[in-house]
């Protein structure tokens, strides 16, 4: 029986060897691999209308400043005609956001963000973690529901700033001391922000409204009586529920979202080793698993539909329409 593709899926293999893979997300949860294209540790993507943006560790000879590489998309799904590689501003860029046109880096060693190409400022401070917080470690940057405002989570300030788009502050909350804010999804209805807090594995839930975010709580995303050493990764929002994955534990917890307040409802495997990043993509769920190689494909419940293996260190996975 032939499986139509749903959806174009690509993968970041973040090794010296590595680069895109782009695969076919089919109606039974299987991945067909259409395309790779090499390159050197990229960190993250975003796309938007058919430009493909991705984030290079360390691109360039001689510096260790990150670099955005940006590439075509063609009809069929597959990158071609990149740009030339540009600066960050920053050491070890590991997200981006884009919009309209305009593309937004964080720089994790060097606590800044970057409105490409210029528009640059550095956090100052550090947090109570003096091995993860010794000093600032921007770890997201994205935008409010409204698309007015951005955000930036910042792990060893364990704080979200509010940005405007030329990146002047506007507002700022922080998560409990020490949980280390990395990163944030809005409810679909942009009420509330959720914060996957990665060193104690918690989530921080916030009322956004105009610009302003107001803390609410923070919940633990791990099984009660677990003791072991895990860290939050991504987070996901999909139908009233909230998706954390959690390295070490290796495994995808469910919290439901009830008005604003969170209640744990399981974790399950994530059937690799170190899920540091899983997209929501119709009915499927897929989950890169950095130090197992591989890459497992689930429905909503859990099942296991494929497991893709020998790729090196996937680290992100984003989805397009086929």
């Amino acid at each position: 029986m032939i499986h139509s593709p749903l959806y174009n899926i690509y993968i970041a293999s973040c090794a010296k060897d590595g680069g895109i893979y782009h695969y076919h997300l089919c109606g039974n949860g299987s991945l067909k691999q259409i395309s790779f294209t090499q390159m050197d540790r990229p960190m993250y993507m975003a796309s938007e209308n058919n430009k493909m943006y991705i984030l290079l560790r360390s691109p360039f000879s001689g510096s260790n400043e990150s670099g955005l590489a940006t590439y075509d998309i063609s009809a069929d799904g597959k990158l071609q005609t990149p740009a030339d590689i540009i600066s960050t501003k920053g050491e070890v860029a590991c997200h981006l956001s884009v919009n309209c046109g305009a593309v937004y880096c964080a720089n994790y060693i060097s606590g800044s963000v970057l409105k490409m190409p210029e528009i640059l400022i550095k956090h100052e401070g550090k947090g109570i973690n003096p091995i993860r917080q010794e000093a600032p470690h921007a770890h997201y940057v994205g935008f409010t529901p409204d698309k007015k405002y951005v955000c930036v989570v910042d792990l060893g300030l364990d704080t979200v700033f509010l940005y405007n788009k030329d990146l002047e502050l506007g507002d700022k909350v922080q998560v409990p001391k020490g949980h280390g804010a990395r990163h944030l999804v809005f409810s679909d209805d942009g009420k509330y922000c959720f914060v996957a807090n990665e060193l104690k594995s918690t989530v921080s839930i916030m009322e956004y409204k105009c610009g302003e975010l107001k803390y609410i709580d923070t919940v633990s995303c791990l099984p009660e009586g677990y003791t072991g050493e895990t860290t939050a990764s991504a987070i996901r929002f999909n139908e009233n529920h909230i998706y954390v994955s959690n390295r070490g534990l290796d495994t995808i917890s469910v919290l439901k979202n009830q008005n604003g307040k969170l209640v744990y409802k399981d974790t399950y495997s994530c059937n690799g080793n170190f899920p540091r990043d899983f997209d929501i993509v119709g009915n499927y769920i897929i989950c890169t698993n950095e130090k197992s190689d591989s890459i497992t494909v689930f429905d909503k419940n859990f099942n296991v539909k494929h497991i893709e293996s020998n790729v090196k260190s996937p680290i992100c996975v984003i989805s397009r329409d086929a």
